[in-house]
């Protein structure tokens, strides 16, 4: 995606000075722009990843979402749309993909010499910027590996890490491994499409969200999951495809039971890490970005939202984030132009800026 609004692909950056450069395309990314564009404020998102959406679209683009307020459920690829329509969209936000911010210094403001401005080098070459909103997710991500077995001659062969259609599964044979929200999520949503499922958790206990848990179970109950706890893989065979796999309990490598499988789903969680974030001058406890109440960094002009942030009661959700850059967006526009009020007038009664009276 380009500077000139064009949302097609990587391109070049522009030297034009923007109020808030907004890294990370992901939901609170994208949802940064918006609140940008209804302060009035010149925004661009950048993304080392090819597409917007982050994590939603990268990990899991087919897997319902019922946590976003006004939505009973909606799937994490149909949310992007949404997002992408209500941000870049609505205010022709430019965006960078494929772009990561390296080093980022500061210099007087060439329309206003007293001021500063920041400028990004990245990939794309430099930004000028007046603010920089941080909007990273968990910052870049990788799944991680099966312990005690190497999975490496299988990826590819019905090995798979990442979900992209789950139409890919449909009439399989199954296998999940993990005990976490992905795993419990992917049994229940798989049920209206793999011919078996079978769930393998090393533990009896489950680190999903409850109700998450208790479908998996009543699923289990009523013969449509295969539940496997405390085994762990053992053996995985086929000729070019994965066909076999044998599972050992985890406390009894004696008790052995042999399954037919197409593919192995392995849900066990993200590596994740800042990436060049590191460098940049910023308090970070635990891999995230230490953050004041009004989601101010250690860093002059430079705010943080979403789950790459931490602080006091920290909720990593898709609501807070959502929240969390509506702050940030008001103290960075306050901070460009300290006569505008914190406090946003309400769209119910002014719309969205630059919009025609009466239009959806």
């Amino acid at each position: 995606m380009s500077e000139n609004g064009d949302h097609s692909g990587a391109a070049t950056a522009s030297p034009e000075i923007r109020d808030i450069t907004v890294i990370g395309a992901g939901p609170v990314g994208l949802i940064t722009a918006f609140w940008a564009g209804m302060r009035e404020a010149s925004a661009r998102i950048i993304d080392s990843l090819p597409e917007i959406g982050g994590q939603l679209t990268t990990l899991y683009p087919e897997k319902w979402i019922f946590d976003v307020p006004g939505y009973p459920r909606v799937l994490a690829k149909d949310l992007v749309e949404q997002l992408r329509r209500q941000s870049l969209e609505q205010f022709d936000v430019p965006v960078l993909l494929e772009t990561t911010a390296h080093k980022v210094t500061y210099e007087p403001d060439p329309t206003d010499p007293e001021r500063e401005v920041i400028r990004l080098e990245t990939d794309a070459g430099d930004l000028l910027t007046r603010t920089v909103v941080i909007a990273g997710g968990h910052g870049a991500f990788e799944p991680k590996r099966l312990p005690g077995f190497d999975m490496t001659p299988w990826e590819g062969r019905g090995a798979h890490y990442l979900v992209g259609e789950k139409a890919a599964f449909a009439g399989k044979k199954v296998v999940i491994v993990g005990g976490g929200d992905s795993a419990c999520d992917w049994v229940v949503n798989l049920l209206d499409t793999a011919d078996t499922i079978t769930l393998v958790h090393r533990r009896e206990e489950f680190r999903a969200h409850e109700a998450t848990v208790a479908e998996v179970r009543a699923a289990a109950a009523a013969g449509q999951v295969d539940l496997r706890t405390p085994y762990e893989i053992k053996r995985i065979e086929g000729n070019g495809q994965i066909e076999r796999i044998t599972l050992s309990r985890a406390d009894d490598e004696g008790d052995e039971v042999e399954l037919s499988c197409d593919v192995v789903l392995l849900q066990l969680g993200f590596k994740t890490a800042l990436g060049p974030l590191k460098e940049w001058p910023l308090e970070i406890q635990k891999g995230a970005i230490v953050v004041d109440a009004l989601m101010k960094t250690s860093m002059e002009g430079v705010w943080a939202a979403g789950d790459i942030t931490t602080f006091d009661g920290k909720l990593k959700l898709i609501a807070t984030g959502f929240a969390e850059s509506a702050i940030a967006v008001a103290q960075a526009v306050h901070h460009i132009r300290p006569d505008m009020r914190l406090q946003p007038k309400y769209s119910t009664n002014t719309g969205v800026p630059g919009s025609v009276e009466g239009e959806a």
